[in-house]
């Protein structure tokens, strides 16, 4: 038996072959932390089956994002591994296998594992989501069969990671980015672990005394830092208390309102230190996200994409803030007239300062709306908004030829701060906005992998170069990165420094985006002729108010100055 995209385990140790439909990674015998960035599509989660079904025995750990797919991969075990002769040591059993997820169909596995975590150790294989990794007895899902006893962690990842009785393969399908805090709590609650010295300093209780103050004051309130209901949550609770310690000089020097202890992947492969297993993140757009970790392993392919992805620009005219109803209306209406084969449209989550909350928005509802009255079929489109779930992680969409991107969106600062602290990167924002939106457009048909042409619409309000970085990724297999357009560009450079109006130079920017020998003709200041139709300059989104030479002439003169000829046929 062998999944879509198989491995071939090293006979000389822990690594393995992934041939995948995008090439071939190696991921070398010797533990510590990878990075499988192999191109979304390109059949990774396959290849996780491949090596959950031939290193069972070894000890894995599987974590994804959401719940759904924890299930699907769970029933294919269950199909594919279970009470089978797959030749590979021991027969797995059913009681070998274990989900721990708040679905009500997997409730008798978080019933036992509330009250006797320990039995989570002697799983072949565990399946979890991401947030419960963090969040929960990160020891305990680590371990695998334990030789030593097992005590309440102690934070101490560096100690942790070399035991011998590490599991073997330590599984991300996709990249961790929410990483909740193991606890949290109101800052004002330090005060009850808080006393001061023969000097006046405020300084921490000793271990004991914070746990005679905590009995006292703060269990079972509303304040507890975890319902005592069940055993696993007095085992954190325990945990939480040795670590306050360590963390309250921290704390204390914060201008937060809350205080809180987090788990990050950086912490699983300890600068310095050779650990005991394999922490493999398959992230299919880790060439964008990862970006100069120091932690983790970047293992890449040559080329993630075979298609043709065609960039073109429409008009848009909206403001988020503050949407005028006659030109949505106008704006809807040039993309009811795209809409013409299946396409993914793209939106804003909120408008106008509003907040839909989670899961919601009513902007996206208010889009589909009016293209279903201007007559585009319901079976050809799907409005979804930035942020969704659906943006990454999911093959709802591959049938999709098409994607509409409404209105530029840059993700928070923050969120960058956190990719940096979390993964050991330099990652940045114009880093991670890439990273999201390669997420998001490989959800059409590109993650197919089948040599088509697909067509990315993006409004007008989007910067050139976030275009021009898009355009490199998928046509060209190459990351822009942030030094890179600041200090190599120099074609980009070139016109920056030229006093020409923003219109005409991102018109310019948009002729020379697909073609090298113009771009190396403007950053050499050689002499280029470039030959065009209508049609093409329309497509580009280098629109007149009619088809004739003359209108043309202002980008045609300029384009002169700087030694190109454009010809329109």
């Amino acid at each position: 038996m062998k999944e879509l995209f198989n491995i071939i385990p090293n006979s000389t140790g822990d690594g393995f072959r992934m041939k995948l439909s995008t090439g071939v990674i190696d991921v070398p015998d010797d533990n510590g932390g990878y990075i499988i960035s192999s191109g979304c599509g390109s059949g990774k989660t396959e290849s996780i089956k491949s090596l959950i079904r031939q290193k069972y025995n070894s000890g894995i750990l599987y974590c994804v994002d959401t719940r759904d797919e924890l299930g699907k991969m769970y029933d294919w075990i269950l199909a594919n591994l279970v009470n089978r002769e797959l030749g590979y040591g021991d027969i797995l059993r059913e009681s070998d296998v274990m989900i721990i997820s708040s679905d009500k169909e997997r409730s008798s596995f978080l019933n036992q594992y509330r009250d006797n975590p320990e039995i989570l150790m002697d799983k072949k294989i565990i399946l979890i989501t991401h947030v419960r990794f963090w969040t929960d007895l990160i020891n305990y899902f680590l371990i695998y069969r334990p030789q030593v006893p097992v005590d309440s962690f102690d934070g101490d990842f560096r100690k942790l990671m070399i035991r011998s009785d590490l599991r073997r393969y330590i599984l991300f399908d996709e990249t961790p980015t929410f990483i909740r805090p193991f606890v949290e709590f109101d800052r004002t609650i330090l005060g009850v672990f808080s006393k001061t010295d023969d000097t006046g300093n405020i300084i921490c209780m000793s271990p004991e005394e914070i746990e005679i103050y905590y009995d006292h004051f703060i269990r079972n309130t509303r304040n507890d830092l975890f319902n005592q209901s069940y055993r696993i949550n007095r085992i954190k609770r325990d945990v939480a208390l040795n670590l306050i310690p360590q963390y309250y000089d921290s704390w204390m020097l914060s201008d937060s309102d809350k205080a809180g202890i987090t788990f990050y992947p950086v912490d699983l492969c300890p600068l310095g230190v050779y650990i005991n297993t394999h922490v493999l993140i398959f992230e299919g757009a880790g060439d964008l996200l990862f970006k100069d970790s120091r932690n983790f392993r970047l293992l890449d392919v040559d080329r993630k994409y075979n298609c043709v992805t065609e960039f073109r620009k429409i008009d848009f005219g909206l403001f988020r803030r503050n949407l005028n109803p006659r030109r949505f209306d106008e704006f809807t209406s040039r993309i009811a007239m795209l809409i013409n084969k299946p396409t993914l449209v793209v939106c804003w989550k909120d408008i106008n300062g509003g907040d839909d909350g989670p899961s919601k928005s009513e902007y996206a509802e208010q889009i589909s709306e009016a293209l279903l009255l201007k007559g585009v079929p319901k079976e050809l489109f799907t409005v979804t908004y930035y942020g969704s779930s659906d943006n990454k992680s999911t093959n709802n969409y591959r049938d999709i030829d098409q994607i509409v991107m409404c209105g530029d969106w840059t993700l928070p600062n923050i969120e960058s701060a956190k990719i940096r602290r979390a993964y050991g990167t330099t990652t940045d924002t114009q880093n991670q906005k890439d990273w999201f939106f390669s997420q998001l457009i490989t959800r059409i048909g590109i993650r197919k992998h089948d040599g088509g042409t697909y067509t990315v619409y993006y409004t007008d309000d989007f910067k050139y170069d976030f275009i021009g970085r898009m355009y490199a990724y998928f046509n060209e297999n190459r990351v822009i990165s942030s030094s890179y357009c600041r200090e190599s560009c120099d074609w980009k450079n070139r016109l920056d420094s030229m006093n020409i109006r923003s219109n005409l130079k991102n018109e310019i920017v948009l002729l020379a985006m697909n073609d090298e020998n113009m771009r190396n003709a403007i950053g050499m200041d050689w002499e280029y002729t470039k030959e065009v139709s209508f049609d093409y300059l329309e497509n580009l989104g280098i629109k007149r108010s009619a088809r004739e030479r003359r209108r043309y002439n202002k980008l045609i003169r300029i384009l002169e100055k700087i030694k190109i000829t454009l010809l329109i046929e």
